[in-house]
This record gives structure tokens, sequence and C-alpha cells, in this order.
């Protein structure tokens, strides 16, 4: 639901810390690393950068379709790939008030791993404003830090992946950063196959723990983006003081979306914080640490 992540705007693409390259179009901002047994893939990772690019002009062009509510959408093979992945992962979570905008950075960051593994490397990572494709092979793995806050400058839990676990996306929801949320979580980071789906059930699960109170306070998305995918459905500004029993309910119901899920085998696990009170499914035990 990150309609303004399709906006255009001067694009950037460079080398920042040695070692990730930077792809930077209008709002979007990703960030790509290529790696063959440790040894750095830059100019394969610049190839990844300028896919990007096509990416975002190829969703530009999809906008119609992609505001569409996506169990009202028909499915093309004229469709470019990235909208297709979109449609797939939302029409999976079964809501029905889901557009495929509710998987845009996860969609695009599965395209650009995708292309880039299918060329070279072993370990591949691509973080499209959190919403991140892992590509592993071998014995790699890939270390990602879990914020209690979307907007968190630092991370409170550690994720560790490596190339049997089945996991190629890992996304986060929630109130703040550019995503609408109809529900409280401060963040719901979500494991999945790819990117797409994770990025479309975390919009889910997030949505899904709302509650009922004073001190949360409601706003119509049109008001700030008037071309917004979901006019007319109310999402949440903030959040304030809440008393421990709506803290609970909220987690209660996004561990039970997340479940629901695992069980449809959607996704692998769920991490869900909500005022700095943390769940998460049982199949995330095995890779979540504390830090």
């Amino acid at each position: 639901m990150e309609l303004q992540y399709l906006s255009g705007g001067d694009r950037r693409l460079e080398v920042i810390d040695s070692q990730i390259v930077l792809v930077e179009y209008g709002p979007m901002r990703m960030q790509i690393q290529a790696f063959e047994h440790g040894e750095l893939l830059v100019d394969l990772a610049m190839e990844g950068g300028r896919v990007a690019f096509a990416v975002l002009e190829d969703l530009a062009r999809f906008l119609p379709v992609l505001k569409m509510k996506v169990l009202q959408i028909e499915e093309k093979p004229t469709f470019p790939e990235v909208v297709r992945n979109m449609i797939r992962a939302c029409k999976k979570m079964e809501a029905d008030d889901l557009t495929p905008l509710a998987a845009v950075a996860g969609a695009a960051s599965d395209v650009v791993a995708d292309f880039l593994i299918a060329r070279g490397g072993t370990r591949i990572i691509v973080d499209n404003g959190g919403d991140i494709a892992v590509r592993l092979k071998g014995e790699e793995q890939a270390r990602i830090g879990i914020k209690t806050e979307v907007d968190a400058r630092s991370a409170g839990y550690l994720l560790v992946i490596d190339s049997q676990m089945g996991i190629g996306g890992v996304a986060t929801s929630g109130l703040g950063g550019r995503s609408f949320t109809k529900g409280i979580a401060s963040a719901v980071t979500v494991l999945a196959d790819n990117a797409s789906s994770a990025d479309a059930a975390a919009t889910v699960i997030a949505n899904v723990t709302n509650v009922e109170h004073p001190a949360v306070t409601r706003y119509l998305p049109e008001t700030v983006y008037p071309d917004t995918d979901i006019a007319g459905e109310w999402v949440t500004e903030s959040v304030g003081e809440l008393p421990p029993e709506k803290i609970s309910e909220a987690l209660r119901k996004g561990l039970s979306e997340a479940y629901r899920l695992h069980r449809r085998a959607h996704i692998k696990g769920a991490f869900i914080a909500v005022k700095g009170n943390v769940v998460w499914t049982d199949s995330m035990n095995a890779v979540v640490r504390k830090l």
C-alpha cells in the first residue's frame, strides 16, 4: 500500500561503503549486495541496480491495475514479472481489502535478486526500504536485524538464516515509515519463500492488530496521498498509552493471523511487536536471537 513509492524522480546508482550498490529513483531506496564465497561482485550488483530502474518503470505503467482490489484482478501473461509476482503474493493472503501494492517493495526486491542469483554469486541481499530478498547457496548465511518499531534506528533482535531454511524474503510493516496500516503494531516482520509474499503477509498481519480505544487515532489516507489505492479506508495515525489488555488483544489477533498464513504454507514465520511487547510464531524460535 505504498503508492508514493511509485513516483518518479532523479536516478542515482553508486557504490557506497565499498560493497553496497545504492539505487535511488524518486522515493525508492534500494541497497544491493552480491558475493561469491565472500568475494564482492560489485559489477554484478550494479547490473541489478539497472534492473531496478526498469522494474520501477514497469510498475508505473501498470498503476491502474495495481490499485485494484487483488481478488478482482485477472492475471494476464502480458503483465511484467514484477506485477505478476505482486498479484500472486497478495491473492494468497485471501484478504478482501488488499491491492497488489501491498507487495510492491518486496516484489521489486525479488525481481532484482532473481536476476542476480541466476548470473552468479552465492549470497545476494536486496534491501528495498526494509523489504528484503535473500538468495543463499551452499554454506552461506545471512544475518538480518529485526526492529521492534518500524522507525527505530537500531534492531532489537537478530535473524540468522542459512540456505537450507528455504527463506527468500524478510519484510516489515507496521505503524510508521512509508506504509499505511490499519492496525496498531509498531512492527511486524515476516519470513517467507520470497520477499513478495513476506511483504504482503506483513501488511495483512499488521492490519489485523487493530483495536478500538480512544488513544488510537485514525485518518483517511487520501488526505495525505490523494492517489492512494485505499481511499475511504481508515488507517492508523498514532497510538497513545494503552491498557495491557488492549496490547494483548492486538498481539493475539496478529499471532492468530500469522498462524493461519503459516498453516497454509504462505509464510515461514512472523514476529509481532506492539508497544514494546513482542510475540512470534514457534517456527521463528530457531532463527530469532535477542540483541
